[in-house]
């Protein structure tokens, strides 16, 4: 129930600011609302709270069983994610996005082309999402007791793909920073593409700099399990 609360709130809140001034940085208060209640809708696609399954079977030693699976390690985890991610967005995505259309009349975009951009980008997102999970759980391997690092990494990536603010709404400086980083691809892009606001050249565009990212993810991703696995058998796990 936290996203209703959160939609809520931060609702008011841009409402609130909007009263004196109608449009900023091209969106106006329907814009923003929706921006804010898509996001809610898919953050525990891509960001859920406090998710260090991997971790934990690092700290209990479970996780020797799944590294003896026939199957790569980390792909075995990145399958169990992207089918938990289905399951959200049919069973709290799409219910919090109609929350927020019956208490704030927000509508949906009626675009063909950003639909279709939209279920293009998202599952990007969401495999640049699953992709940093494991970064800051793997360091289980190393520290033994990682759980601040899930509180930091959630926290740095929320705010930088507009879970906190809207990226439309930060400074120029920062955002021109923000847009070279994967962050924006977990959530701000497919939100902006869901809007319309993404389109043509600078859709692809953004597509591709992103799908870079999600290769750059992947090939960390397996070069540090490689180095944790062999860790695992030096210590004799």
């Amino acid at each position: 129930m936290h996203q209703y609360f959160f939609g809520i709130i931060f609702s008011y809140v841009i409402i609130a600011l909007y009263m004196d001034r109608p449009q900023v940085a091209g969106y106006n208060v329907q814009d923003t609302l929706r921006y804010t209640w898509m996001m809610q809708a898919i953050i525990m696609v891509i960001l859920p709270f406090g998710w260090n399954d991997l971790m934990q079977t690092i700290r209990t030693g479970d996780v020797v069983s799944d590294l003896s699976k026939p199957c790569d390690f980390y792909w075995y985890w990145f399958s169990r994610e992207m089918g938990r991610n289905i399951y959200y967005i049919f069973f709290r995505g799409l219910p919090t996005y109609l929350a927020g259309m019956l208490l704030f009349h927000l509508g949906i975009p009626l675009n063909g082309q950003a639909w279709l951009a939209y279920l293009l980008i998202l599952p990007i997102g969401a495999m640049l999402g699953i992709a940093y999970r494991y970064l800051y759980n793997v360091v289980a391997f190393w520290i033994i007791e990682a759980r601040a690092m899930t509180t930091f990494s959630l926290t740095i990536a929320q705010f930088l793909t507009g879970s906190y603010i809207p990226l439309p709404l930060f400074p120029s400086w920062l955002r021109v920073i923000v847009d070279w980083l994967p962050f924006r691809g977990f959530m701000d892009l497919p939100v902006e593409t869901f809007l319309g606001k993404i389109t043509g050249g600078t859709l692809w565009f953004e597509v591709s700099r992103q799908l870079g990212w999600l290769l750059v993810l992947t090939l960390l991703v397996q070069s540090i399990t490689h180095i944790a696995k062999q860790r695992v058998v030096a210590q004799g796990g």
